[in-house]
């Protein structure tokens, strides 16, 4: 089978930024089959290009037996939403042409939104070529969007936006819902039951030998440690309120690891405040950010206190919990009972800076083989239940059997779907 797959951001485990696509792609290519992804060359997590890319319309690679076809796409996009939308664009025209051009006939085509716009190139191709079309939804467009007040609820944007998730989610065979929440949602959307799919994020298997032995512990007193975009969907206002409550004399750091439009802000913020227990570092390579996350006491996550961020399931959340340290949670929903079922950290209300800065003293208080327990229980919790490989596998299933292709995967859990728990 060879499947072609539009992915706007397409990131290798040393590059900074999720690697789900690259994840299941190179599985899926163990497996015996073809896999094409047409992607983009900007980075999401640094919003650059890097240097071997630059000035070049389309650029091809093989990487781990996955064929790489790297589009252009306007990257000037920091700091406005018009600027991303271009880029959005840009990519959708160019990945159309190069799917039709350079990638060959599929027998399926897969395509992963954010953004929705995506959901062009799977379409288009899918529907030229007479394959099945997969498409992925890892947030609902344009509800996501409104909800963060980037989209009015009647602007003329959202209403294109709107017309085309649906028409994307009409030609789709199946529609990957990555949270439990974005299924509901899609079901509401008024999407069949059976064509609804629950196919989480996970943990990359290169962080199950990774986050094996014994973590090495902060430098100095208790730090915690976010990693992640600090973007206006992050909530990061919420950690430097606690931050603030807790003060510098507590013995407990706040270090911040990534990029995004917010970034400036939170520092400037921090400086003005003197909130000297704060420190910001630029975007790691994912193997390096789950080092340092791995040396940290505990990681932070926090999201908003609205009904639509209860399905809300960071990807970052499976990497904190890989790493086998103890989490802060600020939110209610998917990511809370995550935590609670793992038993590996404390979960507050979101937007409840207090309450935080409390959960972060009663973590610094306990004893260090308390932390280590809790650790180990996160990682115990997330390694049985959500290994990508696994996710992989299950997803390949389906998509043989609407394909009808007669190869079998490898045995594994059985893909999770739609009203299963």
């Amino acid at each position: 089978m060879h499947v072609l797959y539009f992915v706007q951001y397409f990131n290798l485990p040393d590059e900074p930024g999720g690697s789900r696509p690259y994840q299941f792609a190179r599985t899926w290519v163990e497996a015996g089959h073809r896999v094409t992804v047409v992607t983009g060359m900007v980075n999401h997590k640094t919003l650059t290009v890097p240097e071997k890319y630059r000035g070049r319309l389309v650029v091809g690679e093989e990487i781990d037996g996955i064929r790489l076809l790297r589009t252009w796409s306007y990257a000037g996009i920091r700091g406005s939403f018009r600027k991303r939308l271009l880029n959005f664009l840009s990519y959708a025209a160019t990945a159309t042409l190069v799917g039709l051009v350079r990638a060959g006939r599929p027998d399926l085509v897969y395509a992963s939104s954010t953004p929705l716009t995506v959901g062009i190139p799977g379409w288009f191709l899918s529907f030229l070529r007479g394959v099945p079309f997969f498409f992925e939804v890892r947030d609902l467009w344009p509800q996501s969007a409104v909800v963060a007040g980037v989209l009015g609820e009647r602007s003329p944007v959202t209403r294109v936006a709107r017309f085309a998730a649906r028409r994307f989610y009409a030609r789709a065979a199946r529609v990957v819902a990555v949270t439990r929440g974005i299924g509901d949602g899609l079901r509401e959307e008024g999407v069949p039951a059976e064509k609804v799919l629950f196919v989480p994020n996970g943990v990359d298997d290169w962080m199950v030998e990774a986050g094996d032995g014994p973590a090495p512990g902060p430098a100095e007193g208790f730090e915690v440690v976010y990693v992640g975009a600090h973007g206006k969907w992050n909530g990061l206002g919420q950690v430097l309120d606690a931050a603030r409550l807790i003060g510098p004399g507590a013995g407990i750091r706040f270090s911040f690891y990534g990029d995004g439009d917010e970034k400036s802000a939170l520092e400037e913020r921090a400086r003005a405040e003197g909130l000297s227990h704060v420190t910001f570092h630029g975007a790691l390579p994912k193997k390096d950010a789950f080092q340092r996350i791995r040396g940290g006491s505990a990681s932070i996550v926090v999201t908003w206190n609205h009904p639509f961020q209860r399905m809300v399931l960071a990807n970052k959340i499976f990497d904190y919990l890989a790493a086998g340290r103890p989490v802060i949670v600020g939110a209610e929903g998917e990511m809370a009972d995550l935590v609670r079922d793992a038993g590996c950290g404390i979960v507050v209300p979101p937007e409840n800076p207090p309450a935080l800065a409390a959960a972060i003293r009663e973590l610094a208080a306990k004893d260090p083989e308390e932390l280590a327990r809790m650790g180990r229980a996160g990682r115990r919790y997330i390694l049985e239940h959500y290994q990508r490989r696994d996710l992989a596998l299950r997803l390949l299933e389906e998509m043989i059997a609407v394909t009808g292709d007669g190869a079998t995967p490898a045995a594994g859990p059985r893909l999770v779907g739609e009203g299963e728990r």
